[in-house]
């Protein structure tokens, strides 16, 4: 009888016959065991990983050991000795160059933009535009001379216009001189208009402060008695008078700027008592005829002018006669080289107010200058005169 069930429609031929073979092959062919020490890939790199992190964990000879410490120690070395050499070498200088270009820089914007300007917009600017800057060559680049001219220039005629007093003067101030200089508005804002920032920064225009101070002093002291009323004159201070041992390298007046308002010799300078005399004799045979012409003048230029108040004369025609006697006197004594050097001066001179003790104490030894470049006439035709075109 056969029991063999029929094909299932379902299934392709021969699909039993491959069912049954697969399931004879394990049992024929059993598979090989796995060796408990092969490891999988990821066991080997984790292996390899541990090795280089752990090196303790993996057992290797002592030959090796030394090599891999040499090379270890070699190799700190080297990079040690390169790491120091681009230090001392090339960065410190660097970096040292760098930070004395920016403190140059920076001394140069705070001498210029220092007083009324410390806290302009374009110093905070500059004063970034240093910090930020990498190289020296970018720091040189940075120009501080030309934005501080234009700002020094702006704010001072401001100033100008602001402190001129009703006789349109201004006094400039010198803080690296310590002097004063009364001077016109015009001569003040060409000042301004010609100079840059480096003698801008140290000028600050102030209204005039003066006074009227009156000093007496010898003919040596007062010019040699040539300056005149309204001549503008310099002091200077002759320091020797009081010690001998002092030297002084300083070239700038003490004070200058001074206006002459006043001058006045001693009383025995009016006191006139000459007398001219020409003499000829004709000799004719045995007859001498002497003939001698003589003109005597004798007054007191004071006494005369104290006549003419009380009506004893003309007052406007002795007013107008004596008019700059003492100037004349002096400028007669200069042409024939030959003067009264005992003269003594009363003069009032216009200084500024903080320099009036100053001069008071100083009385003996100071010096009255006249500046060439505002010399009065005779002066400039002597200078022509010597220095012809």
């Amino acid at each position: 009888m056969n029991n063999k069930k029929p094909r299932d429609p379902l299934y392709p031929r021969g699909f039993e016959e491959t069912r049954e073979f697969k399931k004879q092959i394990p049992n024929n062919y059993p598979k090989p065991n796995k060796k408990d020490d092969e490891l999988t890939p990821l066991k080997k790199l984790n292996h390899k990983i541990g090795v280089y992190l752990n090196p303790s964990s993996v057992e290797i000879t002592d030959s090796e050991k030394k090599k891999k410490i040499g090379m270890i120690i070699t190799t700190l070395i080297l990079a040690t000795i390169i790491i120091s050499a681009y230090y001392f070498i090339i960065y410190e200088p660097s970096q040292e160059e760098l930070t004395l270009a920016k403190t140059t820089k920076l001394n140069e914007l705070h001498d210029l933009y220092c007083g009324a300007l410390t806290t302009s917009p374009n110093a905070f600017l500059l004063e970034n535009q240093i910090a930020d800057a990498g190289s020296p060559e970018e720091i040189e680049q940075i120009n501080i001379i030309r934005p501080a001219t234009k700002d020094w220039k702006s704010y001072h005629k401001k100033s100008i216009n602001a402190n001129c007093d009703k006789y349109n003067r201004t006094m400039a101030v010198y803080s690296n001189e310590s002097k004063n200089v009364i001077l016109p508005f015009s001569e003040a804002m060409k000042i301004v208009n010609e100079n840059s920032a480096e003698v801008l920064s140290q000028i600050k225009f102030e209204k005039p402060n003066t006074v009227s101070v009156p000093i007496l002093i010898s003919r040596l002291q007062a010019g040699a008695g040539l300056v005149n009323v309204g001549s503008v004159v310099d002091i200077y201070t002759n320091n020797s008078y009081t010690n001998e041992s002092y030297i002084s390298n300083d070239t700038n007046p003490d004070i200058s700027g001074c206006t002459v308002l006043a001058i006045m010799r001693y009383e025995d300078n009016g006191e006139i008592d000459s007398e001219y005399s020409k003499s000829k004799m004709t000799v004719k045979g045995n007859n001498t005829n002497p003939k001698e012409n003589t003109k005597s003048f004798s007054s007191d230029v004071l006494e005369l002018l104290k006549g003419s108040i009380i009506d004893g004369y003309d007052e406007k025609e002795t007013v107008q006669m004596l008019k700059n006697y003492g100037v004349k006197l002096s400028n007669y004594e200069r042409q024939i080289n030959l003067g009264d050097l005992d003269a003594q001066y009363m003069l009032l001179i216009e200084a500024p107010q903080d320099k009036v003790n100053y001069i008071i104490n100083n009385m003996d030894s100071i010096i009255l200058t006249i500046p060439t470049s505002q010399a009065p006439d005779w002066m400039i035709n002597e200078i022509s005169s010597t220095y012809p075109d």
